[in-house]
């Protein structure tokens, strides 16, 4: 559950700090007030993408932090990407004028990628756009998933595992029995390959051979400087002969204090003539043979010729040889190997049916799960005559299954089942995908779900029966929820007030926890506008007391 929230520079708000409690709270406050740029604020801590707008007009970035209850799974993720853990999982993010942000998970840079992995374990945030996301029939088999859990993640694994490999084995039997192979294209391979395997690559050290070949290269120019080097140390008047008649002169000085300066440059001049013989005995190891330069030479051209024609790397003309000795392969064993791959596909083909099948069997069972209880609650949400299923169609091998799943309901008796879009309002659509989030959310515990504003297209006892699925809902989950009815309102642990102060040419956002008495003021000012009256309240009071 998300424990606290901090906003700076966010959209309309300048700053505020606002406290979350478990159970069901509700944000309510004049359209426009800021309570959906909340929710949006939360939005942007589980991996949504930023925007330049979001960040508040005259300010140079905006900050958002909030403070969540981690559990197992999530320091399992944690761990496995080596990010401290701790009892709070801290997020934060910061986004720059340029839409760009930076991202931290305890107080460390994460990715935007790993954001969402983790969030998705925390928090649910429902929106209208997810309800007319009903519309489309690729979603309904999403929802089924999501409902079954962990008892489908294995089989997928192995299904799409065998899947994989039998697109390859696919593509690969594809191309062996349409490409035609001709004496003429085998002799071309044959001496492509030929060319290639003048060079030992596999073995070829590039960096050494330069190394030698620039060696080989300087070899006169290095050979002068070395001579003239000499000559200059060795002569009559060379340094280190005058070094040693100065060292001699040293010697025979009667000078305490210059005896420890003696003594240094005494060994300073064998240091130096160590060094200076080390010189001669290194270069004396490397000669010059012509035989060997026109080798390296050759060798080199070859390899420059090589890299023009089959890649600008030793790795890339080895992958190329590769290539040209399947070719080679292919073309002499192309029936063998078109048997063994239809062998194999065949083998693949029969696992994947088995694990495709199992899916769908499970999918079908708990189909039949899933419409049992949504239809139970959508009657308690008044609509009982609801009939609401799953139609499965078999489909081509994909990495969802072979399954094609819509949703298809009836509203009124007598109606025959039909797509979501032909016959259902913007009322029932809430109310349905309500349904569905309370069966999914059953058997988690501790996460988050948000709702924004979905009770659109309702009132009366419609409301309150939605306001009663979002409590029970809170008996598992942390709820919080964007609403402009009081029928929803009352049925909250926690009231969260959102209202906007108008200051010269900016606006301040506030957010205040009401009490028990507030909450019912609240509650009537939804109920009779601004005008309250002594009737609003009363009937606020009944709402609270129905809610219990």
């Amino acid at each position: 559950m998300i424990e606290s929230l901090y906003i700076e520079n966010f959209a309309i708000i300048d700053q505020v700090q606002i406290d979350f409690q478990s159970g069901m709270t509700v944000l309510t406050g004049e359209t426009g007030a800021g309570k959906s740029i909340i929710i949006d604020a939360i939005g942007q801590l589980i991996g949504q993408r930023s925007q330049p707008s979001f960040v508040k007009n005259g300010a140079d970035y905006a900050f958002i932090e909030g403070v969540f209850s981690s559990n197992k799974e999530i320091d399992k993720i944690l761990l496995d990407n080596n990010f401290p853990i701790d009892e709070h999982l801290v997020i934060s993010k910061k986004i720059n004028h340029d839409g760009k942000s930076a991202i931290k998970i305890n107080y460390r840079n994460s990715s935007q990628l790993l954001l969402k992995k983790i969030m998705s374990q925390i928090v649910d945030i429902h929106s209208q756009f997810e309800t007319h996301q009903l519309f489309n029939e690729s979603y309904h088999l999403k929802l089924l998933d999501n409902f079954i859990g962990n008892e489908l993640i294995d089989l997928k694994k192995e299904y799409l595992t065998l899947y994989q490999t039998y697109k390859n084995l696919n593509q690969k039997y594809l191309s062996l029995t349409k490409e035609e192979l001709t004496d003429e294209q085998l002799d071309f391979y044959l001496a492509q390959l030929e060319e290639i395997e003048e060079l030992d690559l596999e073995n070829f050290d590039e960096e050494e051979f330069l190394k030698e070949r620039n060696n080989l290269l300087n070899y006169e120019k290095n050979s002068q400087h070395i001579k003239n080097y000499k000559a200059l140390m060795d002569s009559s008047k060379g340094i280190m002969d005058l070094f040693k008649q100065s060292l001699n002169e040293l010697s025979y000085l009667e000078i305490d204090d210059i005896k420890h300066n003696y003594d240094q440059l005494y060994d300073l001049y064998y240091t130096v003539d160590g060094i200076n013989q080390d010189i001669y005995d290194q270069f004396s190891q490397s000669y010059f043979i012509e035989e060997r330069y026109n080798e390296v030479q050759d060798t080199f051209f070859k390899l420059n010729k090589l890299k023009r024609k089959y890649g600008q790397t030793i790795d890339a003309i080895i992958d190329f040889k590769n290539s040209l000795i399947e070719k080679i392969e292919l073309f002499k064993n192309r029936d063998q190997m078109i048997e063994n791959i239809n062998l194999k596909l065949k083998e693949t083909e029969n696992q994947l049916i088995y694990y495709a099948k199992k899916i769908s069997i499970l999918r079908k069972n708990k189909a039949l799960e899933l419409e049992k209880e949504v239809k139970y609650i959508l009657n308690q949400m008044y609509l009982q005559q609801v009939q609401f299923k799953f139609d499965f169609q078999i489909n081509d091998f994909n990495d969802n299954g072979i399954d094609n799943v819509k949703i298809v309901v009836s509203t009124n008796s007598g109606q025959p089942l039909q797509p979501l879009q032909k016959i259902a309002s913007g009322g029932e659509l809430s109310r349905i995908m309500l349904a569905i989030k309370a069966v999914s959310q059953n058997s988690k515990d501790g996460g988050t779900i948000i709702f924004d504003e979905a009770d659109t297209g309702v009132s009366g006892k419609v409301a309150e029966s939605i306001g009663y699925v979002m409590k029970k809902i809170s008996k598992k989950q942390q709820v919080i929820c964007i609403t402009h009815l009081a029928q929803v309102a009352c049925f909250a642990n926690n009231h969260l007030f959102i209202e906007k102060e108008q200051m010269d040419n900016t606006s301040k956002v506030h957010v205040r926890l009401l009490n028990e008495k507030e909450s019912v003021y609240e509650l009537a000012k939804m109920i009779s506008g601004k005008e309250i009256t002594q009737q609003s309240i009363d009937h606020a009071k009944k709402l609270k007391e129905i809610s219990v």
